[in-house]
């Protein structure tokens, strides 16, 4: 994937958030409800879609095998979702799932390219991500845990 596909969404995000917000009438309830519910869309799009369907496996696949290489969703794809949800959706929902996409493209990004210490905010983020990328079938959730805690797919790791 080129540079430009893999950071886009680092643009389009809050651009597609902040119109959403400066006029498109988003409220702060319904951007909650966006945040909440991206986070339980990361955990089934990464442990259905990626995982378990070979039309998406295969790409992630290759994600799990280089986990440093700039591979995911390009831009075009992920505003083409948001496109499809345009209509069916509040302003602020949608202000809210760009938000969430955002937060995890960033943890992603970081748990893979930056050099995480212990005792960093994000070490146990990229610690569980990492024994995610092991082959074990836990940890799918990248932002948060919630929704692995709550499908029985949650493992912790152990602090240093």
């Amino acid at each position: 994937m080129s540079r430009l596909a893999y950071y886009a969404d680092f643009v389009s995000m809050p651009a597609l958030a902040l119109a959403l917000i400066l006029f498109g009438g988003a409220t702060l309830p319904g951007i909650v409800l966006g945040l909440v519910g991206w986070t339980l869309a990361e955990y089934a799009i990464h442990r259905v879609l990626f995982h378990r369907l070979p039309l998406f496996k295969a790409g992630h696949d290759e994600h799990h095998a280089k986990p440093s290489g700039r591979t995911g969703v390009t831009s075009w794809h992920s505003l083409l979702v948001f496109g499809v949800l345009f209509p069916a959706l509040p302003a602020g929902v949608l202000a809210g799932l760009a938000l969430g996409y955002l937060a995890y493209i960033a943890a992603h990004h970081a748990v893979h390219h930056w050099r995480i210490a212990p005792g960093h905010p994000l070490y146990g983020l990229k610690i569980r991500h990492a024994m995610h990328h092991r082959g074990d079938e836990v940890n799918f959730g990248v932002v948060t845990t919630v929704w692995d805690r709550v499908f029985g797919t949650y493992r912790p790791y152990a602090k240093r």
